[in-house]
């Protein structure tokens, strides 16, 4: 079965759980699907299975934890323990690129269209070594607040901390980080060594649209193993 079709009935038997179970369930599937280690399709099957399990516990008379046990976390480990690794390099690189092409895509078409407007020219300067660091220093904490999101997120899980408390925490992290971002965008935006260029603003937008494009393939692009679940 495929990773959509796997989505799609998990989906489907999820309706299937009482309040209670679906609840833990639902932790159960954050904190493993925010574990970046783990390989996508893999962790599809392996819920598809939790459910069943679930599913016919329920009708037997008992809760989720006749097959979690009491140590929701431990569980979810020990799920995460059995799933084949991703390749987490591909995984920072698919998160640099996109985010890249988010920066190019947004702050170069902002200023092209003020500058279309003042009918000032649509060219600007880029000093090669300072562009070469901005990169650098962009992609790598693009890639450290997405992967400190995830363990934010799975830290306020299986804590029974009220709804405020944990958007709370998340919240807090991750305008935290933001502002290191941002921050350090603007601290490398003052960077002017290297050799320059005069290059058109039309062109790091194409470049832009082109980086997201390939990220968002590399995301969703079909797995040449796709169906088959093998441990490791």
């Amino acid at each position: 079965m495929s990773e959509k079709a796997l989505i799609k009935e998990n989906n489907r038997l999820r309706e299937k759980l009482n309040p209670h179970n679906k609840q833990v369930y639902e932790d159960i599937l954050i904190y493993i699907r925010t574990n970046y280690t783990s390989d996508d399709e893999e962790t599809e099957e392996i819920l598809n299975e939790l459910l069943t399990h679930v599913i016919q516990s329920q009708r037997d008379g008992k809760n989720i934890e006749s097959v979690t046990g009491e140590d929701y976390k431990s569980y979810a480990d020990s799920i995460i323990e059995e799933l084949p690794r991703r390749n987490l390099w591909k995984f920072a690189g698919i998160i640099a690129v996109v985010f890249l092409g988010i920066t190019y895509l947004f702050s170069y078409l902002t200023d092209l269209i003020f500058r279309l407007i003042d009918g000032a020219p649509t060219t600007i300067t880029i000093n090669l070594l300072a562009e070469f660091i901005h990169i650098i220093v962009m992609s790598a904490a693009a890639v450290g607040f997405v992967f400190l999101i995830f363990r934010t997120m799975q830290f306020t899980l299986f804590k029974n901390w009220p709804v405020w408390k944990e958007s709370g925490l998340v919240f807090l992290i991750g305008t935290g980080s933001f502002i290191i971002i941002i921050l350090l965008a603007f601290l490398t935006d003052l960077i002017d060594i290297g050799p320059s260029f005069e290059i058109s603003m039309w062109i790091l937008i194409l470049l832009g649209i082109a980086l997201v494009a390939t990220g968002l393939w590399l995301i969703f692009k079909p797995e040449k193993n796709a169906g088959r679940y093998e441990k490791q």
